[in-house]
């Protein structure tokens, strides 16, 4: 397997495949295979797992896998405009909802439950979901806008807004907490709940999640509400 990241506003991820090798993709990530490859549908986990992934992880019952019966190449690319990484797994990372695109190797993909009490919450909007991948191979992860690094050292504090959390190490303390004060919580524009982390380990974020800007379309467009007012606040609580 060779993969080549096309960079730009939109990138893509293009995978060489030799026969026998495969690759598993999230449902609609596709753009275009070339050669003899097949292209089959799958279910994680069976109908429990596909579940899993659809109710608490807000993502497809399915995956696409494609296998190479001759030499081809498979392209596949992000939902909206933003950034491609690829990640060698070796072990296990957590990552929001939209983030994985695809992978390579020996990987299981499912949700990752809530540590703290107000996970999967709605936080300003933005929908608080993850899924674990565990195993060895190769990953693609997509984020809005660009990636944003952290390595945290041991007791080392980030609070970062729901929506621009990519991916943890599973070594980083996550918790989601209410914004402390009325004031803040109305007039902040942050939302109702943000994410602390503690450390050690590596926080990959996204500079520009895609939910933010659709719902700065939707205001500017008359149907969308001002999440700093009092109209945020409310539907954040009835969201």
């Amino acid at each position: 397997m060779e993969a080549t990241v096309r960079e730009g506003q939109a990138p893509a991820v293009v995978v060489a495949l030799q026969p026998g090798e495969r690759m598993t993709a999230e449902a609609g990530a596709m753009m275009f295979v070339t050669g003899d490859i097949s292209m089959e549908v799958e279910m994680p986990g069976g109908l429990a797992g596909g579940l899993k992934r659809k109710l608490l992880a807000g993502e497809s019952l399915f995956l696409t896998r494609y296998e190479a019966k001759s030499a081809g190449a498979v392209g596949i690319t992000g939902p909206f405009p933003g950034s491609i990484r690829q990640h060698e797994l070796d072990g296990e990372i957590i990552c929001e909802r939209h983030a994985y695109l695809g992978h390579f190797g020996d990987v299981e993909i499912e949700s990752a439950f809530a540590q703290k009490l107000g996970m999967g919450l709605h936080g300003g909007g933005e929908g608080f979901f993850l899924q674990r991948l565990k195993g060895n191979g190769t990953v693609w992860l997509h984020a809005g806008g660009d990636f944003l690094d952290f390595d945290l050292v041991p007791g080392q504090r980030l609070i970062i807004d729901t929506g621009c959390m990519v991916m943890i190490e599973p070594t980083v303390k996550y918790e989601v907490k209410l914004q402390g004060g009325v004031a803040k919580s109305l007039f902040g524009g942050e939302g109702l709940f943000l994410v602390h982390m503690t450390g050690p380990g590596h926080v990959t974020l996204q500079t520009l999640p895609f939910s933010r800007t659709a719902r700065r379309v939707l205001a500017a467009a008359g149907g969308g509400r001002d999440e700093a007012g009092i109209g945020g606040l409310l539907g954040s609580i009835l969201e």
